[in-house]
């Protein structure tokens, strides 16, 4: 089979697509390119099998940063084609993948020099909220009838670049409550009509803090 042998030379992203499994993506004039061979191993496919699903002929052969030979890469088009025709899991996985959330960073990132350090972050970040607030729903879910069905949730996000392990969590406030800072609080407090708070609410609140002052004067002064 002939395939188009483009003599410039490509520096493709490495992005993590799975635990272990990065794919190469090709930034062009025309458009983004894929290594067919890790687009198939994403699928649990064989390249052959992706051609065939392609009018031909198929793919482009691309000279890599890093390759000796020239890479078999399949342009957008073509990957939009393979994850439609092809019925697998896998296809809809790397769909969404690229759909919904590694496409849409790529377009929205400032320039080449940051895109594989903030793409990294930004999906990293995306995969952990969505870790945290299934398990909190779940977990929610799973305790029986509850206030779950009309509640709010925190998620709290730690990342890490080198930390294997990231625990994911989250907690469920009620439907009156307010997240802020400290900071953030007093500012709500003292704006007229920002916050609704009552009478009660307030003196507990001022009490709190004077209790706090004094022991904290007392600790000083000693």
């Amino acid at each position: 089979m002939n395939h188009h042998l483009d003599l410039s030379v490509n520096l493709p992203l490495r992005l993590d697509y799975a635990k272990n499994f990065p794919l190469r993506v090709i930034r062009r004039e025309e458009g983004f390119w894929f290594v067919a061979a890790e687009i198939a191993a994403s699928m649990k496919q064989e390249v052959e099998d992706l051609l065939h699903t392609l009018e031909q002929p198929a793919g482009r052969l691309l000279l890599l940063a890093g390759e000796d030979e020239p890479v078999l890469c399949l342009s957008e088009g073509e990957l939009d084609e393979v994850v439609r025709r092809i019925k697998k899991p896998g296809a809809r996985r790397l769909r969404r993948w690229w759909q919904e959330e590694t496409r849409p960073a790529l377009l929205h990132e400032g320039g080449p020099a940051t895109t594989a350090e903030s793409l990294h972050l930004a999906l990293a970040l995306a995969a952990e909220a969505a870790q945290q607030v299934g398990r909190a729903v779940m977990e929610a879910v799973l305790r029986g009838p509850g206030p779950w069905l009309h509640s709010r949730w925190v998620v709290a996000l730690d990342y890490e670049r080198h930390n294997k392990q990231r625990w994911p969590h989250g907690k469920l406030i009620g439907l009156s409550s307010t997240v802020a800072t400290l900071e953030g609080l007093a500012e709500l407090i003292a704006e007229p009509g920002r916050m609704p708070v009552n009478n009660t609410d307030l003196v507990k609140l001022a009490s709190a803090c004077h209790l706090r002052l004094t022991e904290r004067m007392g600790r000083i002064a000693g």
